[in-house]
């Protein structure tokens, strides 16, 4: 009998050390929910600077372990409370059952957009205020108040577009040129430029000590209509935006129209090579059919690559002097030659051409225009071997065909120094430079470039005061 009584006492003294344990564990598990600090992650996603008349600020909240509870948003200016009404969407994941402490979930998302400014709360004034958003899950977290994620913004407020003051009386420009336009800015203006038609050209300020006095190299690009509007646009840090007109003439040009007859000879020297450094490009089933893809679609590609290039640039000009032009060379193609491409007598393309193309002695040293830092040096398409240098404020040279490269991307190089030699990458018919210049990735006239007079008018005399 004695033996039997400490067996089931031990027995039962086990049973108890387990519940035991097992309710410490679920005492730990709990309170470890409840203090825990589990919260949704608030991202923005659209740039918020400021708040003006009507300011929307959109922004996603995401849970990867448990549902959207609350979201809010407010606006704190001084003593004064504002609660700023939101739309929202909000996709939380089925709940696990609550007993099992240990599941993992989906994710719970929601999508969030408020407008803050002047029009939905009156009573905000201009000056300064502190944007909040609050989100809360379901969880225990904060002892059963839930897990709480927040964001605090301190944003300038105004409700009034930004003020400017065009300093240069009068513009000419050429159709598919470029001309230089000052003006001033109010302080709060964080972007400013020349709109011509879909076209947005950035200023920069005159000199490091003069931030709000801008000057904008603009364009007139070839291929829009001579009466589209060129105004001048800014914005503020609040969103508000100020549209001025200032003076100018455009003087409209008549560009030449030319014919290309292709021949199996040559596209089957030019359309391999190309072809071999686009993989992504499928083969179309014939020469012809892969040219025109070519011609077409990396043409238009390389395009929009090159206005990506042209934020890479200095925001200062980097040359001083007038732009050189590829010595001893002949002119074999103009700027914006309109080309009718035939096949066998039969139209099959027509593009147009935006550059020079000059022509001088087989592999012949090409020198840079002008002094500036390289933004790449490769095969470039239809360009073959390239070269794109940057002169600083959007303004650029692209050099094409070349048989080889003597820089690299990053490199600084001066005016007149050896970029590479000339030659027939890419589409060339023979061996030539092509050679562009660019504004903002706009292609422009490269005459201008070339004479010293407009140089000097257009651009050098009306920065003479500031430097």
């Amino acid at each position: 009998m004695r033996n039997s009584y400490n067996k089931s006492g031990t027995g039962l003294g086990k049973g108890w050390i387990v519940i035991l344990l097992v309710f410490m564990a679920a005492i730990v598990i709990l309170g470890w929910k409840a203090f825990s600090h589990e919260a949704p992650v608030i991202k923005f996603t659209t740039t918020v600077k400021g708040i003006g008349k009507q300011t929307t600020v959109a922004f996603t909240v995401q849970d990867n372990e448990y549902a959207l509870k609350n979201i809010s948003v407010h606006i704190q200016q001084g003593d004064r409370h504002f609660t700023v009404p939101s739309s929202s969407e909000i996709r939380n994941a089925p709940s696990p059952p609550w007993w099992k402490l240990w599941a993992k979930r989906t994710p719970s998302i929601g999508d969030f957009k408020a407008q803050i400014g002047h029009q939905s709360i009156p009573d905000l004034k201009e000056g300064r205020a502190t944007l909040e958003i609050v989100a809360t899950n379901n969880s225990w977290g904060r002892f059963f108040r839930g897990g709480r994620g927040e964001i605090k913004l301190s944003l300038p407020v105004r409700f009034h577009p930004p003020e400017v003051a065009v300093l240069t009386p009068q513009v000419y420009v050429n159709q598919g040129g470029c001309d230089l336009v000052l003006f001033k800015v109010s302080p709060g203006t964080t972007e400013s430029g020349i709109q011509v038609g879909t076209h947005f050209f950035r200023s920069w300020p005159v000199k490091k000590s003069l931030p709000d006095t801008r000057m904008c190299l603009f364009a007139y690009p070839y291929n829009i209509d001579p009466k589209t509007p060129a105004q001048i646009v800014a914005r503020d840090d609040a969103g508000n935006q100020t549209v001025s007109n200032f003076n100018y003439k455009v003087f409209p040009q008549k560009f030449r129209d030319g014919k290309i007859n292709l021949s199996d000879s040559f596209m089957q020297r030019v359309v391999p090579p190309i072809m071999s450094h686009n993989p992504d490009m499928q083969d179309q089933g014939s020469l012809l059919k892969n040219y025109l893809m070519i011609n077409q679609r990396l043409r238009l590609i390389e395009s929009q690559l090159l206005v990506a290039y042209s934020q890479k640039t200095a925001p200062e000009f980097l040359w001083t002097q007038v732009f050189l032009r590829y010595p001893n060379s002949k002119v074999e193609a103009h700027f914006a030659d309109y080309r009718t491409y035939l096949y066998h007598g039969k139209v099959v393309d027509h593009e147009t051409h935006l550059g020079y193309d000059l022509a001088s002695t087989a592999h012949a040293p090409v020198p840079a225009a002008n002094n500036g830092v390289v933004v790449f040096a490769k095969f470039f398409g239809i360009y073959g071997n390239a070269v794109l240098i940057d002169h600083g404020c959007g303004l650029q040279t692209l050099y094409g065909h070349m048989s080889s490269l003597a820089v690299k991307a990053g490199e600084h190089v001066t005016r007149g120094q050896i970029i590479g030699h000339s030659g027939e990458t890419g589409l060339a018919g023979g061996d030539h430079l092509h050679f562009s210049v660019l504004v903002d990735g706009v292609f422009v006239d490269p005459l201008e470039w070339w004479d010293p007079h407009w140089i000097h008018d257009r651009i050098t005399a009306k920065l003479a005061p500031y430097r």
